[in-house]
C-alpha cells in the first residue's frame, strides 16, 4: 500500500461508478431500439466489479476492477404493424430493458460516486492537516 492508498482505492470506486453510470445511460437510451424480427437486438451492459488485493480474511483491499458483461440479443417481440422494420405479420424485436431497474441503478451509481469522491476530499484533508502539524 501506498501513502495515498485511500485516494487510490476510492478513485477505483469512481472509476467504476463512472462505468456504471455509462452503462446504465447507454441501456436507457437504447430501450427503444427497435429491429427486425431476425436481427439481434440491443444487447445490454452490466459492470462487473471485481475487488483487488485483500485476498486473506481481514487484508485491506487496494481498489476495483470493473469491466463490462454483455447480456442477451434476444430482445423481445412486440407487435408494431406500422413499422416498416415489421415482418409479414407486424411484428419487431425490441431489446429487453427494464427502464425501472435502469434507473434505480443509475441512481445507486450516483450515489457510489458521490461517496467515492467525499472519502477523497476527507482524505486530502487529512493529508493536509498532517503537513500542517510541522509548521
Amino acid at each position: 500500500m501506498t501513502l495515498f492508498s485511500s485516494i487510490d482505492i476510492s478513485n477505483s470506486g469512481v472509476d467504476a461508478m463512472q462505468t456504471w453510470i455509462d452503462t446504465s445511460g447507454g441501456n436507457i437510451a437504447n430501450a427503444n431500439d427497435v429491429v427486425a424480427t431476425n436481427a439481434p437486438a440491443y444487447a445490454t451492459e452490466t459492470p462487473v466489479f471485481t475487488p483487488l488485493g485483500g485476498t486473506l480474511p481481514g487484508a485491506p483491499g487496494v481498489g476495483v476492477s470493473t469491466s463490462v458483461a454483455l447480456g442477451s440479443t434476444t430482445g423481445v417481440i412486440v407487435s408494431e404493424p406500422g413499422n416498416p422494420l415489421a415482418n409479414a405479420q407486424g411484428e419487431v424485436k425490441v431489446p429487453s430493458v427494464s427502464l425501472g431497474s435502469q434507473l434505480v441503478d443509475l441512481i445507486q451509481a450516483q450515489e457510489g460516486y458521490q461517496a467515492n469522491t467525499v472519502s477523497i476530499t476527507h482524505a486530502v484533508a487529512a493529508y493536509q492537516s498532517g503537513l500542517a502539524i510541522g509548521s
